[in-house]
């Protein structure tokens, strides 16, 4: 029974992996057919900034640098006035005098999120109705702001965000990180866009009009929630807003990140799914070709003809992935790094075994327990420290 068991999840998975891959294809089609609006409102470029990010210089640059036909200024964030990332992002103003730039202190205790608490700070200030929110670790092309904000009006929406791919990787870490981002999150957020028409808001980018969701409830409704890109989404979506997922991609900047820090985050995102809708939790281990059909061969006895089809699954999978590396973000990984992918697809399989028995997380330095929905709240430590404690206080 478990061979047979195992033997459809992987059957399944990989039926799974090739519907993530046509939708991706099918999404990234619509990559520039928009035509490009000669005058265009003013936009105002929220940066929440929390200490200094990979290459976050040449990450900020990108937003000074955009070739955006109408009125452009740029709002950065922080909570406290000695935060390295202010002096850098003051350093860019002074050279390039031409764009707006402000600088704004948030409060820090807004919110449980500290993230939202930031963005607050940077909404209250922005002069303009259409805003562009975007994290500090992402690089955006020169044409960005302008192909979205065209896209946003031409299709009559009310909230945009983008595909994310990583880029710059030269460490493991770094690889491993864009690898999952860019071939798998990417696909299956397609996937869910194309088939469902499932909005699956990633706050790396999004853009909107600050009436609309003050109108919807502002950022009050998230401010204690750990997944505020994917509520927000939601809370547009039932409200009737048209949400938008462009094709056009926000690069994620990703260097010399350390592999820890990778599986962090990739166990922190997988333990938000699980508490905001558990089937798409579910989905992700079967989501996983390689992982499941080496489970497979390994429940066989190491039977030869499961061995031959999990290498072939794998051999097979690694070559679409690095493909599809190229086509989303326009380039190519090296090889060395595509040849990871196996290594990649099995440690997130122990990072989804880890994050379904773990609500824990550490965000922004503070170690919080996820509730329904993805609220936060105060951890008290682990299961028997948590029981111990309430028979104490009874």
């Amino acid at each position: 029974m478990l061979i047979t068991s195992l033997l459809a999840c992987t059957a399944f998975a990989c039926c799974f992996y090739f519907l993530g891959i046509g939708s991706a294809l099918i999404h990234v089609r619509t990559r520039g057919k928009l035509q490009r609006d000669a005058t265009l409102p003013p936009v105002t470029l929220l940066k929440p900034l929390k200490g200094l990010e990979e290459d976050l210089e040449r990450c900020l640059l990108s937003f000074f640098a955009q070739q955006y036909p109408g009125p452009l200024e740029i709002v950065f964030a922080a909570a406290t006035r000695d935060d390295p990332a202010l002096r850098i992002a003051r350093q860019l103003a002074e050279r390039h005098p031409h764009v707006r730039a402000r600088f704004v202190l948030t409060d820090a205790h807004w919110g449980l999120n500290p993230k939202v608490s930031n963005l607050q700070g940077a909404l209250r200030a922005a002069n303009t109705d259409l805003v562009l929110q975007t994290d500090a670790n992402v690089w955006a092309p020169p044409t960005y702001v302008r192909d979205i904000v065209c896209e946003l009006l031409r299709e009559d929406g009310s909230l945009l965000s983008s595909l994310v791919t990583g880029i710059g990787e030269s460490s493991l870490g770094a690889a491993v990180e864009n690898l999952q981002l860019t071939a798998y999150v990417a696909p299956a957020v397609c996937c869910a866009w194309v088939i469902g028409r499932v909005p699956c808001v990633i706050g790396k980018s999004m853009l909107f009009r600050k009436s609309e969701l003050r109108a919807l409830g502002g950022l009050e409704l998230v401010k204690d929630s750990l997944a505020e890109d994917f509520l927000i989404g939601q809370t547009y979506a039932d409200a009737g807003k048209k949400v938008i997922l462009s094709a056009t991609p926000i690069r994620n900047v990703n260097v010399d990140m350390p592999l820890e820090r990778s599986v962090q985050r990739h166990a922190r995102w997988l333990k938000m799914r699980a508490v905001i809708h558990p089937l798409s939790f579910v989905a992700d281990v079967l989501a996983n070709p390689i992982a499941l059909a080496l489970l497979l061969c390994c429940a066989s006895g190491l039977d030869s003809l499961y061995g031959w089809a999990a290498l072939a699954i794998a051999c097979t999978k690694t070559v679409i992935d690095g493909l599809m590396v190229r086509v989303i973000r326009g380039s190519w990984m090296p090889a060395r790094f595509v040849l990871l992918v196996p290594f990649k697809d099995l440690l997130m399989l122990a990072v989804w075994f880890y994050a379904s028995c773990s609500r824990s997380v550490v965000w922004r330095g503070t170690r919080f327990r996820l509730g329904p929905g993805s609220q936060l709240m105060p951890d008290e430590g682990n299961l028997p420290a948590r029981v111990l404690r309430r028979l104490l206080e009874t």
